[in-house]
């Protein structure tokens, strides 16, 4: 069997972080734990149920019903479909990774277009308010107000998506909006639930565990900057940062002492929210032919618009 170089070079890259596993169980288990940890007990819990809830209004076809009042408050702001509204609605409130697999569940089914879909992924799938109260706010501890938090965690991408739907896809999605003003909502009945039941839980246990899965993984995987850089903090900071969230949060609090700095770094690293998380939006994205690199873009516009603002807080204080 012939071998290029390319293949050559990931075997070896395969080989040394195997040997990284190995030659530092110990530590790797404890960084695989908190991955663990974090899924178990928070995750699960906050988003299993409403991934249930949303595979089941979405298989149901009761989306329609349950987003009116919401859509009533939002069109004349966001001036987009039923559907990409509940997107918006189920992004907030319950977070990554529903805010994803929801616009591309409904991109998949065509009930949004492809570019409905990327402007939704540009700003509505950001980790949840139950991760941030649970870990951000109760186990990190930032010094900061809470209202701030939720303003620079949720304030800033919904007002980022207002300003994207008035500028750069004004036109784009004007006509999807303007048929969906004259489309009416499909006709469903109750016995569609108990229907799609035994499908949206199953489908739910599929994408939680899938979350576990990435979380513990990619938190072994901070070994690697743990053993390149255990004696140049910048940089095992910035790694693990980028890594995943949870744990470039904990390194943040451990390593950065000064105030100012500590919080821009928490908020740089809660904004962008780590290449764990989006590994998991673009296995959600395979078989599409939406872009990664837009909503790639938008996630470092965002990050670096949510620093900006916390440096300007600070700033004023």
């Amino acid at each position: 069997m012939k071998f290029s170089r390319k293949n050559l070079l990931i075997t070896g890259l395969f080989f040394l972080l195997a040997m990284c596993f190995l030659l530092q169980a110990k530590k790797t288990a404890e960084f695989a734990y908190i991955g663990l940890k974090t899924w178990f007990e928070t995750m699960i819990v906050s988003l299993f149920p409403f991934m249930v809830l949303m595979n089941l209004m979405i298989r149901s076809g009761f989306s329609h019903l349950f987003i009116r009042p919401f859509y009533t408050l939002l069109r004349p702001v966001m001036k987009n479909s039923p559907e990409a509204v509940f997107v918006i609605f189920f992004g907030f409130l319950c977070g990554f990774p529903l805010g994803a697999k929801c616009a591309i569940d409904f991109y998949k089914k065509g009930q949004i277009s492809k570019d409905n879909a990327e402007y939704l992924l540009s700003f509505s799938n950001n980790i949840g308010p139950a991760y941030m109260l649970g870990f951000f706010v109760a186990v990190i501890k930032p010094e900061c107000p809470l209202w701030i938090m939720f303003f620079c965690c949720y304030g800033i991408p919904f007002l980022y998506g207002v300003l994207l739907r008035h500028t750069f896809y004004r036109h784009i999605l004007d006509k999807e909006y303007k048929r969906a003003l004259v489309t009416d909502p499909l006709s469903v009945h109750p016995g569609q639930i108990l229907f799609v039941l035994p499908d949206a839980v199953s489908d739910a246990l599929t994408q939680i565990a899938s979350l576990g899965g990435y979380m513990v993984l990619f938190n072994a995987l901070r070994i690697v900057p743990h053993i390149l850089f255990k004696h140049i903090s910048t940089l095992y900071v910035i790694t693990h940062s980028l890594l995943e969230i949870s744990g470039g949060l904990l390194c943040v609090q451990t390593f950065v002492s000064e105030r100012v700095m500590k919080l821009l770094c928490l908020f740089a690293v809660f904004s962008f929210n780590g290449i764990c998380c989006h590994f998991q939006t673009f296995a959600l994205m395979q078989g599409t032919s939406l872009s990664r690199q837009k909503y790639m873009l938008h996630k470092i516009i965002l990050c670096s618009i949510t620093v900006l603002t916390v440096w300007i807080y600070l700033q004023t204080r």
